[in-house]
C-alpha cells in the first residue's frame, strides 16, 4: 500500500469518526414513523376512571365512611363488616349522596373469562331463543361473547316485561338452566 492510500484511508477514517461525533440534529438516529408519540385511548378511559373512583372515596370519607385509597384500577375496600356496614343508615344515605360520582367499569378493567368458541355460541343461540319467544330487543352478543350493556351498566334490553321473563324461562335450556319458574310458598 501506498504512503497516498494510507493517507487517504486516514482521512476517510478520521472523517466517519468525527461525523460519529458531531452535534445532535434533533432527528431521530433509528428508522421512525414521526410523528408525536400518543398515550393510548385505553389509558384515558382507566385514568378518567381511576379519577372518577377518587372523587368518590372522597365522598364516602366526607360522609364519615372508612374507605381505602383506590389502586392503578380503581379498585377500594371499605373498613369494617360488610353485612354491618350495609344495614348502617350513614352508609346508606352516603352511598345515595355519592353514587352518582362513580361511573360503571371500563371494559378494560372488567375482570371477564375468555369464552370458548362453543360458549360465544351458545351466546347467540340464547339470544336467538329469547328474541323468537318475546324479547324482540334482546341484543346479539359482541365477537367474545358477552352481552352489551349500556353506559351506566344497565342491561340494553327491557327484562322486566311478562313476555322476556317468559322467554328467559323457555330459552334457559340453552346454558342448563331452569325451564320453569320456582313455585312459591305461601
Amino acid at each position: 500500500m501506498t504512503l497516498r492510500r494510507i493517507a487517504v484511508l486516514g482521512l476517510l477514517v478520521a472523517a466517519a469518526a468525527l461525523q460519529g461525533c458531531s452535534g445532535d440534529s434533533g432527528q431521530p438516529q433509528v428508522a421512525s414513523a414521526g410523528g408525536t408519540p400518543t398515550v393510548a385511548p385505553t389509558a384515558d378511559v382507566v385514568g378518567t376512571y381511576v379519577e372518577a373512583v377518587r372523587s368518590y372515596v372522597t365522598c364516602l370519607r366526607g360522609e364519615g365512611l372508612k374507605v381505602s385509597d383506590p389502586d392503578a384500577k380503581g379498585r377500594f375496600t371499605f373498613e369494617g363488616d360488610n353485612r354491618t356496614l350495609k344495614a348502617d343508615p350513614k352508609f346508606r344515605a352516603a352511598q345515595q349522596k355519592c353514587g352518582g360520582l362513580l361511573p360503571p367499569v371500563p371494559a378494560e378493567l372488567q375482570d371477564k373469562p375468555v369464552l370458548t368458541a362453543e360458549q360465544i355460541e351458545k351466546a347467540r343461540e340464547y339470544a336467538k331463543c329469547m328474541r323468537d319467544n318475546g324479547a324482540p330487543d334482546f341484543p346479539d352478543p359482541g365477537p367474545d361473547g358477552y352481552y352489551p350493556d349500556n353506559a351506566d351498566g344497565t342491561p340494553v334490553w327491557n327484562q322486566s316485561t311478562d313476555a322476556a321473563i317468559r322467554a328467559g324461562y323457555k330459552c334457559a335450556y340453552v346454558h342448563g338452566g331452569p325451564t320453569s319458574p320456582p313455585v312459591g310458598k305461601g
